[in-house]
């Protein structure tokens, strides 16, 4: 899996690059967020999921985004709301999508720089006590 990185202020952070689950020339990038329609016709925050050939598909022609259906998930929907959609069903848009066990570890990475943790060490804190005789 390729990695892309990406600066947030003075942390360097690698993301995870989605790919599908087959190659898909001229899909849809998977790694930015995109605008669905529902069934019942109302346009929600997605992500897409994967995507697979469309029935009407003709193998002779050029693939392109309109050559594949996609399974997407609306952001703040139940898993069970889930569906493969058509590309017309779709609108693009230009927002990258950071997982959240990369924002888990952003902030894992920030709290370590503001008490000066060394990876090494994570989890392991030391005190030391001064000894004094009576």
């Amino acid at each position: 899996m390729s990695k892309a990185s990406k600066k947030l202020g003075k942390l360097n952070i690698e993301l995870e690059k989605k790919i599908y689950s087959k190659p898909s020339e001229g899909a849809l990038d998977p790694n930015y967020f995109i605008k669905a329609k529902m069934k019942n016709d109302t346009w929600h925050l997605a992500k897409i999921i994967d995507c697979r050939p469309a029935k009407d598909l003709d193998p002779k022609k050029k693939k392109n985004d309109y050559s594949y259906e996609y399974y997407v998930h609306y952001e703040n929907f139940n898993r069970r709301m889930d569906e493969w959609v058509t590309r017309s069903r779709i609108e693009p848009l230009k927002i990258l999508i950071e997982e959240e066990n990369t924002k888990k570890k952003r902030k894992t990475e920030e709290k370590k720089h503001e008490n000066n943790v060394d990876d090494e060490h994570e989890g392991k804190q030391y005190f030391f006590l001064q000894y004094k005789p009576l």
